[in-house]
């Protein structure tokens, strides 16, 4: 999918740092490690998000007010939906049918998560003899 949204997060963060009162440079540094980190623990650790996020997040803490923020804003289902956008574009531009995803007619569950994890399901779902998820 897109590669685009992660520079428009990095050009977000960067600015909040420049309006804090750093240096551009300065806080495109602190940006890329700060990305550069959690990204690093993520893969090295190989534990799931939720995990790493609650090992970070103190009660009443600086992370967990940024985490209200972004919920607040929606920014899951901005991002969501942008990454929707990119495919369904792409399947555009291949001729292909593109009215898949939430909200459409056609949704498609392209992820099949490991035992355990949440599913995006209802009574309304069929599987085929692939496991693969099809919504009515």
């Amino acid at each position: 999918y897109s590669y685009y949204h992660v520079p428009v997060l990095h050009t977000a963060m960067v600015d909040a740092g420049v309006h804090m009162g750093f240096s551009r440079e300065t806080a495109t540094t602190l940006v890329h490690h700060t990305l550069l980190g959690s990204t690093l623990y993520a893969m090295e650790t190989g534990e799931h998000p939720v995990i790493l996020r609650n090992s970070v997040t103190s009660p009443a803490g600086t992370t967990a007010s940024a985490i209200y923020e972004l919920e607040n804003g929606k920014f899951r289902t901005v991002i969501k939906d942008a990454i929707w956008a990119c495919y369904r574009r792409s399947l555009e531009m291949g001729n292909k049918d593109s009215n898949v995803g939430p909200g459409r007619q056609n949704q498609v569950i392209l992820y099949q998560p490991p035992k355990g994890e949440m599913e995006y399901r209802d009574s309304e779902d069929e599987s085929n003899d692939n496991g693969e998820t099809r919504r009515n």
